[in-house]
């Protein structure tokens, strides 16, 4: 019998799958997770998922990906559209405007994650890592606002990715400066995990207690 739960498989880290996670989650998706370990260095190597990698019936075979029945998707992004657009579309934006607006935040909140990480992989230097997050949140503050949620009152996809983001940038800021310098941001976030789906799920075993990175990084390695 076909199954009914989405597949969803990634590192066994929080990396790019905590995000979504917080989708599934906030939308009541019934999931289960397939992890793959990192091998220990100075390889490193990814043979657990390349030997699985190009035969999953993946169009594009990447991490993370989600299966649901016979259909498959990969890219953090669209992988948390789907979800979204599945069970509860409305995190997706409800008018043009709104769904654009979504979409650009989400392009612009992933970039900067991206950004984030790359810089754990290629330097131990977590003051210039805060350093980063402050330029890239500039312009996401403005854009918030004393809103409770970027798009006003209602909840939306980019939120539900921000706080992920925010809970890695607050992991460079060992000094705990972001509520002084961005004080919206910070509200957004303990706003998001105050949701009781969200709050349900981090106080829950199947939020794992994971590093941010896999162990190849130099910043909160696995």
């Amino acid at each position: 019998m076909e199954s009914k739960k989405l597949i969803i498989g990634y590192w066994n880290i929080r990396g790019l799958v905590r995000h979504v996670e917080y989708v599934l989650e906030y939308c009541g998706a019934d999931y289960e997770t397939k992890l793959y370990e990192l091998g220990d260095g100075p390889d490193f190597s990814k043979k657990v998922w390349f030997d699985e990698k190009f035969n999953l019936g993946l169009e594009f075979p990447n991490l993370p990906y989600v299966i649901d029945g016979d259909f498959t998707l990969t890219e953090t992004v669209p992988v948390m559209f789907y979800i979204a657009e599945k069970y509860k579309p409305e995190l997706n934006g409800e008018t043009a405007k709104e769904k654009g607006k979504v979409k650009m935040l989400m392009a612009i909140l992933h970039g900067l994650k991206w950004d984030l990480t790359m810089h754990c992989y290629r330097s131990d230097d977590a003051n210039e890592g805060l350093k980063l997050s402050f330029e890239g949140l500039e312009n996401i503050s403005k854009c918030l606002g004393d809103k409770d949620f970027f798009l006003g009152d209602k909840l939306s996809l980019p939120d539900l990715y921000i706080a992920e983001l925010i809970a890695l940038i607050k992991a460079f800021d060992t000094e705990n400066t972001l509520a002084e310098n961005y004080p919206n941001i910070d509200a957004l976030h303990k706003r998001v995990d105050e949701l009781p789906e969200i709050k349900a799920f981090l106080e829950s075993d199947r939020c794992r207690d994971f590093k941010f990175n896999n162990k190849s990084a130099k910043l909160f390695p696995s």
